[in-house]
């Protein structure tokens, strides 16, 4: 009996069913020759761009005739020939199709021989974006925003570039974002100064794919607000400003316009008062800051879709304190800490400074005890006992308070020691000069040379001469001149051997008034004071105005520690005199420097002060019985002589007796 196999189907090999079901008694037979039919499913491309399928032919059981292929696309599909038309036996064929809409697209392909017939599916898939923009409405010359979407279609995930065309009189921004991937949106800031409907015209593009759309801007005289705030004075750090929003309405506007606040770090913000504002009206916000700068608060007042904002500037100023701790002293010598005081954003005003020393600490009264905006301060402490003292400083102005320590460190016992003082501050006009008193005091018996030498800073601009440049316990002149306006800082060193002591001077060189400033001359009626230690001097002190000069002048007298002087006014109004009085405890030559400020520039003048040591007095003769003691003694001496006299002649009578 012969059996006959069932026909392959299509490219599954499943068996074709429309054959005739062989008998069971019939006897196997040679397999049918047949054949396979499949497709490649192209990836996915852009609408109206070509996508390829390739068509496979595989024989089974050594088929060999021709297949012809035919395709039938689903709708929107559309194809071109399938290349080649026919394959014998196996083979390979290709097909290009395209879509003018974003799908997935079926392409059912048909390979026929003789009466064998088999089928198969290739999948296409196409992808797009559609763009979509939003039309607002809104006044005249108020910025308006349209928002433009890009929608991706069939799983499109290119990047789009976003472009617009504005009409005339239509002003607008940059798109933001420019370009996108995949979806996503971006936006547009429009606006027009006249009535009228505007078109905005929104392209994107990304490969082969380009779309537009257009954006209607709608611009008419519509209710609105407008808001505005001012900006505080400038305060101090930790003191809260308030700022005034005020709201106006504008075209009849009677809506309710919520106010609210975007802090920037480091300012603290109360609640706006109140935070709603009905048609007109104002509304305070008050803030502050502990850190000093300029920090910008952005108000925001929204109604419904109106939504304005604007800006209030919060400035604070602070200072800064730093205090050096000197190098470890002996006891019994004195040592410096410089207090530097510094501005924060621009603080103008006068700190106020105090110093608390601990117990077995000694500091001189800090002079001067106040500094103008910045600037630096030497404060001089001893101590008796060896140890380790914290000083504390504090600065103050108004509600503002810092504090600074600076560590002091005895050792040992007190040996001889110096230390070097001098003007703090200098100021003179450009092409001119002026002077600072530097004088060095003697500690524990010290009394040997000290050499000065000096730093400045900047380097360049300013020179410095000093006379005497090496010198005992006394005083120096620090001559400055410039013909560069500026400010520079003098770090003036005395040295003797490993002893090395600082002082600072701040010099202001400013620039010359044409015609001549109102000012005053300072004048000394004698230049040189000469008295006994523990005696004093007096020298008269005229102030002389210049240029119409109208004003306070301040004098200020500074003498080593060895000399005591005062003065008998420190303030003349425009002329007249002080008188400067002096006295000294310890014999050397000092100088006296006094200062005038209050004029065009400040004036000093100086005295040179020689305290004379008093010859001590012949020690008054001692007595005994109420007599000098020579005379005492030489009348003992007297009667010595007469008793051995009468002594001597009694012996000698005795004698010639005897005889």
């Amino acid at each position: 009996m012969t059996i006959t196999l069932p026909a392959l189907g299509a490219a599954t090999g499943e068996p074709d069913h429309s054959s005739d079901v062989p008998s069971r008694d019939s006897l196997p037979s040679t397999p049918t020759p047949d054949f396979i039919i499949s497709a490649t499913s192209a990836t996915a491309v852009n609408v109206n761009q070509s996508a390829d399928s390739t068509i496979i032919i595989n024989a089974v059981n050594s088929f060999v005739g021709s297949v012809a292929i035919t395709g039938n696309p689903s709708y929107g599909l559309t194809c071109g020939s399938i290349t080649p038309p026919e394959v014998s036996g196996s083979g390979v064929a290709t097909v290009s199709c395209s879509a003018t809409t974003a799908g997935e697209y079926d392409l059912t392909l048909t390979g026929v021989s003789g009466s064998l017939t088999h089928k198969t599916n290739a999948t296409f898939n196409f992808v797009d974006f559609k763009i979509e923009a939003w039309s607002p409405t809104g006044a005249v010359s108020v910025p308006l925003i349209s928002t433009v979407s890009i929608v991706a279609l069939n799983g499109f995930t290119g990047t789009v570039t976003i472009s617009t065309t504005a009409q005339i009189g239509l002003a607008c921004g940059l798109i933001t974002p420019s370009t996108l991937m995949g979806s996503g949106m971006a936006t547009v800031s429009c606006s027009a100064t006249s009535i009228g409907i505007y078109i905005l015209t929104v392209h994107g593009t990304s490969s082969s794919l380009t779309h537009s759309i257009n954006a209607t801007f709608d611009v008419a005289v519509l209710p609105d607000f407008s808001i505005d705030v001012t900006s505080p004075t400038t305060g101090n750090a930790g003191q809260p400003a308030t700022s005034t929003i005020t709201i106006k309405d504008l075209n009849a506007f009677t809506g309710a316009v919520a106010l609210t606040d975007t802090i920037p770090p480091n300012l603290t913000c109360q609640t706006i008062m109140p935070t709603t504002v009905l048609g007109s009206g104002t509304a305070t916000v008050s803030c502050n800051s502990n850190t000093a700068g300029i920090y910008p608060l952005t108000i925001m007042g929204t109604s419904n879709t109106l939504s304005h904002s604007t800006t209030a500037t919060f400035d604070f100023v602070d200072f800064t304190m730093t205090a050096r701790s000197p190098p470890t002293s002996n006891v019994g010598s004195s040592a410096s800490t410089n207090v530097i005081i510094g501005s924060l954003n621009g603080f103008v005003g006068t700190v106020s400074l105090t110093d608390t020393a601990p117990s077995g600490l000694s500091c001189d009264a800090i002079s001067p005890n106040n500094v103008l905006n910045s600037g630096t301060v030497a404060i001089f402490c001893n101590a008796t006992i060896a140890g380790t003292y914290v000083l504390t400083v504090t600065g103050t102005i108004g509600p503002l308070t810092h504090s600074v320590t600076a560590t002091f460190a005895f050792t040992g016992t007190a040996s001889p020691d110096f230390v070097i003082a001098a003007t703090l501050s200098v100021s003179f006009t450009s092409g001119s000069a002026g002077t600072s008193m530097v004088s060095i005091s003697g500690l524990n018996n010290f009394y040997d040379h000290v050499t000065l030498s000096y730093q400045i800073s900047p380097i360049n601009g300013l020179t410095v001469a000093f006379n005497p440049a090496t010198l005992y316990p006394g005083a120096s002149t620090a001559t400055f001149s410039s013909s560069t306006p500026g400010s520079y800082t003098v770090t003036i060193t005395g040295t003797h051997g490993s002893q090395s002591h600082t002082a600072m001077v701040h010099v202001t060189v400013t620039t010359p008034v044409v015609g001549g400033a109102p000012d005053v001359t300072l004048a000394t009626s004698v230049s040189f004071l000469s008295f006994n230690s523990g005696a004093s001097g007096a020298v008269t002190i005229t102030v002389t105005p210049q240029n119409d000069f109208i004003g306070t002048i301040t004098l200020a007298v500074a003498a080593p520690a060895s000399v005591s002087c005062s003065l008998t006014s420190t303030t003349i109004q425009s002329s007249g005199t002080s008188t400067l009085a002096c006295s000294g405890s310890a014999a050397g030559d000092f100088t006296v420097m006094i200062t005038a400020t209050g004029g065009a520039i400040p004036h000093t003048t100086t005295v040179n002060v020689d305290v004379d040591a008093i010859s001590p007095a012949a020690p008054a003769p001692s007595r005994t019985l109420g007599l000098s003691t020579a005379v005492f003694y030489g009348i003992i001496g007297v009667i010595i002589i007469v008793v051995v006299s009468g002594t001597v002649l009694v012996l000698r009578g005795s004698r010639r007796s005897a005889s």
